[in-house]
This record gives structure tokens, C-alpha cells and sequence, in this order.
């Protein structure tokens, strides 16, 4: 790339608003920097346990010599044992008394293990909504989340990752499992859901890989300018930079985990990615600022052959499956639901309840990053009238009254779906594919 095209393209690069729908300037500081302790993948054969103990401490190191040892309340109301727990991976066996009393069968997940992945910039927190639903459901099963490489200390660990270790934790959470765990459903959000089928892809002969869950799969970006990342990387060093309040999450980018993004999702945006014949549950926003909706449409129409399959399409402003090819097992669902104030589905609100207490409708975390003025920024932050919604809305909102949507109005409804859908992959007796 000769010297005038990359400076083009890091001019690009500064001005569009969506890799990964982020914005905000501030100025540079500890937690923009790698903090000394990145989070990398763990030791092949490191009990999961052991695993779960040992980053919970690496975690709370950083975050006390980066935020609050130099902070007054970093993150709100949230003390460092507190953030560390949200942020950390965990291991979560069977609720035995529970079980006993469901029948101690895999039709209430004896002998499953549920291994969940994040996102891009997020943590399990994100994931912990779905976990407990699901242990409800199936109290006999063990439940395992682990935390991408760079993650849950300060964005700038993210300067330096490479996607190949996120595989290699993956890996190494599918393999975590005791031996006596049959079955094995993962579940991924976003960037965790190319993961996943990245690493099934590689283990197709392992009897034990038996559904995949894709919320919000990132199977490419939004952005037709995403492909700039991995050159625009060597001079520009975030796409954006946010505040980092959130107790669950990071606020910035940075431009080496966009670049390792886009080539982590190669085999999915260039279709060499081999069809895949296991159950795959998806669930995709027809509105979604972040990643392309219609790849994954194509993928799940065009890659999953398995007869137990359902996606879920939320139907938004964005008529875009009005041009697409429908196939079987397209379950579409009207994103706007007035009784929660909800517009249409974000990419940030897949996964969470409602009434979550940190993302929720009356939650802790308002997401109005996509407003740079002060007033409405302040009116968006605090209006007992927004609405929730994408981004893809802010220009048609009056300014201040939509917030980008953290939760999920459709939750309940979704694992229903979900919880049926892993029912018929278990083999559960009366259960039958839709």
C-alpha cells in the first residue's frame, strides 16, 4: 500500500461510524495502554477450575493497579470484588437437589456441559442471563464460560491479541469438560459465535460436540470498510475510545481487535467455511449496526443441513430478508414491542433479560454513546420516555430520546425456542424439531 492509500484509508478509517458502532474522543490513559496482566489463553491441560481461580485473581490485580488504585469509584456503585466477579469466567456444576428432584436425566442435562462465549469488548456477564435460564431448565447440567484473551482487565490488552487466541480458548473450554460429560452445547454471542464454529469446524469427528446456539453471530461486520482495520492497525490505534465505566464491559476499540475480527471471519464472508450437519440455533437482528445480518442468513440457510435448526429473525426497520432467499425453519418475530418501549433489536440486546439490573429496561448502564452533544447525551441518560433501539434509528429519533437497546423484550420467548430446540438435540423423548 503505497504511502498517499494508507493515509486515505486511516482518514476513512477516523471518519466512519460503525465497525463496531462506537464514538467519543478522550484523551490518553492508563487504561488505554496494556495494563501488564492481559488475560491470555490458559495451559492446555489447567483444570477448568483452577483455570476459573487463576484469571479471577489476574483480573483483580489489573483492575486495582489500573482503576482503583487511581479512581474514585471507577465504576459507579460497583466494588473491585464485584466487577471482578462479572467479568471473570466461571464454572458452575450441577444444582443437585434440583436435579434429584427433576428426575437426575439428560432431559434436565445430565451429563451436558454448556460452554458459553462472548463477545468482542464484553464478558461472561453478558452471557449470565442465558446461563441461568438454562440451569433452570436443566439443573443436571455443568455450566463453563471463559474470557477471551485481552478481555476483563483494560482495552488496552486489545492492542496487541491476536484471534488465534481466542480460538485457542475455546479449544480449550470445549476440552475443559470432565470426562464424563456426553454432550457439549455452546453458546456464543457475536464475535463468541464465530468462535464457536470456527473451533466445531476443526472438530467435526468429536462425538461430543452436539448443538451450537449463535446470538447475534458475527460472521462479518457491518462496515463495507471493515477490510481497512488490519492496515489502518499500524497508524491509528482505536476506532474509538469511550468512557470505561461499564463494571461488565469495555467502552473502547481498538483497531488490532477490529483487524483480528475481520480475519477471524474470513471463512464465513468467503463462503469456504464446510457446510455443518449438528443442530445450530440462531437468533439475528434484521436492524443489527454491528454485524451483517444477511451473512448469517446465508449461513444458516446455505451452511446447516442438520433437520433441528430455527432462526430467529427479528424484523426491524431493515426489510432485508424481504430480498433474500427464505428457506425452512425461519421463525420471523416483529422486533418492536411498545409495552417495553423497544423499537427494534440491537446488536447489544440479544442476550440480556428485561429486568436485568445492570442492562435491563431500568437497569444501571444507558447507552446513549451515539449522541456527541451534551444536552441530548444528558437528556437520553436520564428521560423516564426514551425508547430503545439500534442506531440505525438515531437519525429519524428528535435528539436525547433513544437509547441503543440493552436488553431483549423477546428473552422469555427466545429461550422457550431455545430450551425446546436443545431439548430435541438431547433426544428427548416427545421432543420433535419444529
Amino acid at each position: 500500500m503505497s504511502a498517499n492509500n494508507l493515509v486515505r484509508s486511516t482518514l476513512i478509517a477516523i471518519t466512519f461510524p460503525a465497525i463496531f458502532a462506537l464514538s467519543g474522543c478522550f484523551s490518553e490513559d492508563q487504561q488505554h495502554s496494556p495494563s501488564g496482566f492481559a488475560i491470555g489463553p490458559p495451559p492446555a491441560n489447567e483444570p477448568f477450575d483452577d483455570y476459573v481461580s487463576k484469571t479471577s485473581q489476574q483480573i483483580r490485580t489489573a483492575l486495582k493497579a489500573t482503576r482503583f488504585d487511581r479512581e474514585k469509584a471507577p465504576f459507579g456503585k460497583y466494588t473491585l470484588d464485584q466487577v471482578v466477579s462479572m467479568r471473570a469466567p466461571f464454572a458452575i456444576g450441577p444444582d443437585k437437589d434440583a436435579c434429584e428432584i427433576a428426575g437426575n436425566d439428560q432431559a434436565h442435562g445430565k451429563d451436558v456441559g454448556f460452554l458459553l462465549v462472548h463477545g468482542l469488548t464484553d464478558s461472561p456477564f453478558l452471557m449470565t442471563d442465558i446461563r441461568d435460564t438454562l440451569q433452570s431448565k436443566f439443573p443436571c447440567a455443568t455450566f463453563h464460560a471463559v474470557l477471551l484473551p485481552g478481555h476483563g482487565t483494560v482495552p488496552g490488552d486489545l492492542l496487541n491479541v491476536q484471534y488465534q487466541e481466542w480460538i485457542e480458548t475455546v479449544r480449550y473450554g470445549m476440552d475443559g469438560f470432565s470426562s464424563d460429560i456426553d454432550h457439549i452445547i455452546a453458546i456464543g454471542y457475536s464475535t463468541g459465535a464465530t468462535l464457536i464454529g470456527r473451533e466445531f469446524d476443526s472438530r467435526r469427528r468429536d462425538h461430543r460436540m452436539t448443538a451450537m446456539v449463535l446470538l447475534s453471530p458475527g460472521f462479518a461486520a457491518k462496515s463495507e470498510q471493515a477490510w481497512l482495520s488490519p492496515y489502518v492497525r499500524h497508524v491509528k490505534s482505536w476506532v474509538g475510545k469511550g468512557e470505561n465505566s461499564d463494571a461488565a464491559k469495555y467502552d473502547s476499540m481498538a483497531m488490532n481487535a477490529a483487524a483480528e475480527f475481520h480475519l477471524l471471519t474470513e471463512p464465513y464472508r468467503d463462503g469456504t467455511i464446510d457446510a455443518f450437519d449438528i443442530p445450530v440455533f440462531m437468533a439475528v437482528s434484521s436492524d443489527d449496526q454491528t454485524i451483517n445480518p444477511l451473512v448469517a442468513a446465508d449461513f444458516f440457510c446455505n451452511k446447516v443441513s442438520a433437520n433441528n435448526k430455527r432462526l430467529i429473525w427479528y424484523q426491524g426497520e431493515d426489510h432485508l430478508i424481504d430480498e433474500h432467499q427464505l428457506c425452512d425453519k425461519v421463525d420471523i418475530v416483529a422486533s418492536a414491542a411498545p409495552e417495553w418501549r423497544t423499537l427494534n433489536h440491537a446488536h447489544t440486546a440479544i442476550t440480556m433479560r428485561p429486568d436485568n439490573p445492570h442492562y435491563g429496561m431500568d437497569g444501571i448502564i444507558r447507552r446513549c454513546d451515539h449522541y456527541d452533544e451534551q444536552s441530548p447525551n444528558s437528556k437520553c441518560q436520564t428521560s423516564s420516555d426514551v425508547v430503545y433501539g439500534e442506531l440505525n434509528l438515531a437519525g429519524s429519533a428528535s435528539p436525547g430520546s433513544l437509547r441503543r437497546g440493552t436488553f431483549n423484550p423477546d428473552f422469555v420467548s427466545m429461550l422457550d425456542k431455545m430450551t425446546h430446540f436443545i431439548e430435541v438435540s438431547l433426544n428427548v423423548p416427545g421432543k420433535t424439531a419444529d
